[in-house]
């Protein structure tokens, strides 16, 4: 906690008094920043029909623990980039496997899972929800909890074991690579590049199946960082 002059009582003289800043994973202001992010390609002119590849960094320098933190089983931050062409059309990028173990987890796929919200609500052959709720192909920095019958699970007292952690550690810097070959009707001109680092306290879908408020699943802006690339013909 920072300190700045102030008064810790209203009888009290001024003096240096600790200021309670850390408001955690709920403030938006605590949020903001919190992962560095920039994005560049490779080359800054592509050939109308080549490929653009796009390195994203980003930076755990100002979080004392792994990001997202906290109930990591309910919390989900993932990495979204799109492209505008010259004409105003938007596409969406998945982005390149690495290919280590569990990486299906981290990215954003067309999948059910929490089986066994089924159990707590007392619903037979329960098929789940959607595991994600974000934009297939994006990159998801989570820790994934299991059952006993390996299917992620939000309900911690229920894990029986735990995937992969693809979070951002302190000072830890993860390099993500989209490579996007161009459409056949791409116009030449610059295209935009847009990254963005959201953050959602709940998963959309078991937030939506559960009737929970929506401000638990509201989409939290972390960072965003644009590039450009010349096409040319």
């Amino acid at each position: 906690m920072p300190k700045a002059k102030g008064k810790n009582a209203k009888m009290a003289q001024e003096d240096m008094v600790a200021q309670h800043l850390f408001h955690g994973a709920h403030d938006p202001g605590k949020l903001a920043g919190a992962i560095e992010m920039r994005i560049h390609p490779e080359e800054r002119e592509v050939e109308y029909d080549g490929a653009v590849v796009l390195k994203v960094q980003l930076f755990n320098g100002k979080c004392g623990h792994k990001v997202p933190t906290g109930s990591v089983e309910d919390r989900i931050m993932w990495l979204n980039v799109t492209a505008k062409d010259a004409n105003g059309n938007e596409y969406h990028i998945p982005v390149d496997k690495k290919g280590f173990k569990g990486e299906e987890y981290t990215i954003a796929a067309d999948e059910l899972a929490y089986k066994d919200i089924g159990v707590a609500k007392g619903i037979p052959d329960f098929p789940g929800v959607q595991r994600d709720g974000v934009p297939i192909g994006d990159r998801i920095f989570r820790m994934p909890y299991f059952d006993a019958n390996g299917v992620m699970t939000i309900m911690q007292w229920n894990a029986k074991s735990l995937g992969v952690d693809y979070r951002i550690g302190p000072r830890e810097t993860k390099i993500e690579t989209y490579t996007w070959e161009l459409p056949e009707d791409i116009p030449t001109g610059k295209i935009i590049f847009t990254a963005k680092l959201n953050y959602q306290k709940l998963v959309k879908p078991v937030a939506d199946y559960l009737g929970v408020p929506a401000k638990e699943s509201e989409i939290m802006p972390i960072n965003t960082a644009t590039t450009w690339v010349e096409v040319y013909d």
